[in-house]
């Protein structure tokens, strides 16, 4: 037998035995590397997310605070505008302009015909007062004041002719509110026309006491005799009322003056039972200017008849 190819039986003993332990020496680490659950050094799990990427929850937080920056700086804006406007009215605070927008607009706010004549006069620069200054004073509401104003003279004693001066505005403004007018309007030339602050000072304080007592009967009663159409057929009829005021005779313009005074408060407060009084009143001061005016033409055509017969 062949020394060289004798086998050792130990040798295959140990070469059997030695297979199994480097087998069981490389298995461990390839489980190591391919074990489920586990992944390489580097790999991203799925719960995890690349550095820089903003979460929905990052950016509304960041809309949020860009909200709250933009309303911030509108506040900022509102304030600054808000001061610069107070310290505009605390320079002009002391001037007469502003004392007399001041007691104007609280007599319009509280609708007293006697608080805004009281302010207008007494907040008046100078010996005079034009009746442009008179209409602007009372902006959109004048219509009502107005025809007050320029029909008080026409209800005491007064000198002959001013009847035709302050009816003229008055029937101007009737006319202009049965157009459907907003806003009372003059010509230029009446507009600048003046009168003397004492007259009006004088009237007012004749006819302050009666009519505070007339304010105080007064209250909102059937509005719907107001609005659009109701304020153009009242001042259809303050024309007739006005066309009555004008004419030259003798104690023609007491009842419908009184009667347009009635008539522009009750349009004032919207009381439609001042409005029915101002109405009768309206229609008896009409009946007496006709039949005066009757009784005046027929005497006159009478005294000709008998010039004519001598």
């Amino acid at each position: 037998m062949d020394p060289m190819s004798a086998h050792d039986p130990r040798e295959t003993t140990r070469e059997t035995t030695a297979e199994p332990g480097l087998d069981a020496g490389a298995r461990p680490e390839a489980s190591a590397a391919e074990t489920p659950g586990t992944e390489a050094e580097g790999v991203e799990t799925p719960g995890t997310e690349a550095e820089g990427v903003e979460t929905p929850g990052t950016e509304a937080a960041e809309r949020r605070r860009r909200l709250r920056e933009a309303i911030e700086r509108l506040q900022q804006r509102r304030a600054e505008r808000r001061a610069a406007k107070a310290a505009r009215l605390a320079a002009e605070a002391d001037t007469p302009q502003a004392r007399r927008a001041r007691a104007l607009h609280e007599a319009m706010e509280h609708k007293r015909i006697t608080l805004v004549l009281r302010a207008v006069v007494d907040t008046v620069e100078g010996d005079r007062i034009s009746i442009r200054e008179i209409v602007e004073a009372f902006g959109e509401r004048a219509f009502g004041f107005v025809i007050i104003l320029f029909s008080l003279p026409n209800c005491i004693p007064a000198p002959p002719g001013m009847n035709s001066v302050f009816g003229l505005p008055v029937l101007l403004f009737a006319v202009q509110m049965a157009l459907g007018k907003r806003r009372p309007w003059l010509p230029r030339r009446l507009m600048d026309k003046t009168f003397a602050v004492s007259t009006f000072r004088k009237i007012i304080d004749l006819a302050e006491p009666r009519l505070r007592w007339v304010e105080s009967l007064c209250r909102p009663r059937y509005t719907g005799l107001f609005g659009d159409r109701g304020d153009r057929l009242i001042g259809v009829f303050a024309v007739l009322l006005a066309a009555c005021v004008i004419i030259p005779l003798p104690g023609t313009n007491f009842v419908p003056s009184i009667a347009l005074v009635v008539l522009a408060i009750a349009i004032m407060q919207e009381d439609g039972v001042m409005l029915g009084i101002g109405g009768l009143l309206g229609l008896a001061g009409m009946v007496y200017t006709v039949g005066l005016s009757w009784a005046i033409v027929g005497v006159a055509l009478f005294a000709a008849e008998k010039a004519g017969g001598m």
